[in-house]
């Protein structure tokens, strides 16, 4: 299941924000702006989202030779042309190819290029491929509210993609059918439990509660299983004064679930 666990940022680099302030006033956003510093943050830390700096009409430098030993592809393909720089010391390029290293633990985090670009750029920017996105700056403490919950939003998706990616193997045209099954299902399973219950059904509410439990739990979605696991052992054990708590929760958890179903099927491919 996609464990509730802070959701770390590290911001790098010179973003226009007031770093100290953020250091100070919370846990969950760790800036940065030297080398060592960013680089033992990246190699200790497991982040959530990385917001790298990425100043325009710079030229690009090349990769150190030390550094291509693991040095991805895309990093000595990239055009050397203002406007689409990786940044305008080598180390940033160095930088950029330890969090993508696919050894590294942050191969999978997002990672979010702001431009803070000069009057004579343009405002139009392309997202070079190896980032998720690309933002300009400067960057408000209110739009970085914003941008977090986004993507606290689209990493719990992520991480129930790569759930079921693990239960099937990789199997992705499995993995895309259970999906489909499960965002169609579910919804109506709980429908069926509620009515049920309301009619004072229990041996059927057991049922439908039993074929749902059975399902999140064979894909691994445990924050559906725990409350499903719940309800049906207060059903089985004619524990009635209990189960309207624990259908609440079962019902929220699967809107919680298949809100993410537009976001998954549409991006699926792309993890």
């Amino acid at each position: 299941m996609p464990l509730k666990k802070p959701f770390i940022v590290l911001m790098t680099g010179n973003i226009d924000i007031n770093h100290s302030s953020f250091n100070q006033r919370r846990q969950d956003i760790i800036a940065a702006t030297q080398y060592d510093d960013i680089l033992m943050h990246i190699e200790t830390t497991q982040f959530d989202l990385i917001l790298f700096d990425l100043p325009v009409n710079c030229p690009v430098a090349s990769v150190p030779d030390r550094l291509r030993h693991f040095c991805p592809p895309w990093m000595e393909e990239m055009p050397r042309t203002a406007g689409s720089s990786l940044g305008r010391h080598p180390w940033q390029s160095e930088l950029i190819a330890r969090i993508k290293d696919p050894l590294g633990m942050n191969s999978k985090t997002p990672v979010i290029a702001i431009v803070n670009p000069t009057k004579d750029s343009q405002s139009e920017q392309q997202c070079p491929t190896e980032f998720d996105d690309i933002l300009t700056g400067p960057i408000t403490e209110q739009r970085l509210n914003e941008l977090i919950d986004l993507w606290k939003t689209k990493t719990l998706a992520l991480d129930y993609i790569q759930i079921l990616l693990s239960k099937t193997k990789n199997n992705r045209r499995l993995t895309r059918t259970l999906f489909e099954k499960l965002f169609e299902e579910l919804p109506l399973q709980v429908i069926d439990i509620k009515d049920a219950l309301e009619n004072k059904q229990y041996d059927l509410a057991r049922e439908i509660t039993h074929k749902l439990n059975g399902s999140v739990s064979f894909c691994g979605l445990m924050d559906l299983q725990q409350p499903a696991n719940t309800l049906e052992s207060c059903l089985l054990n004619d524990n009635y004064a209990s189960i309207h708590r624990h259908f609440l929760m079962l019902q929220q958890r699967t809107l919680n679930f298949t809100c993410h179903q537009k976001f998954i099927l549409e991006n699926f491919g792309k993890y």
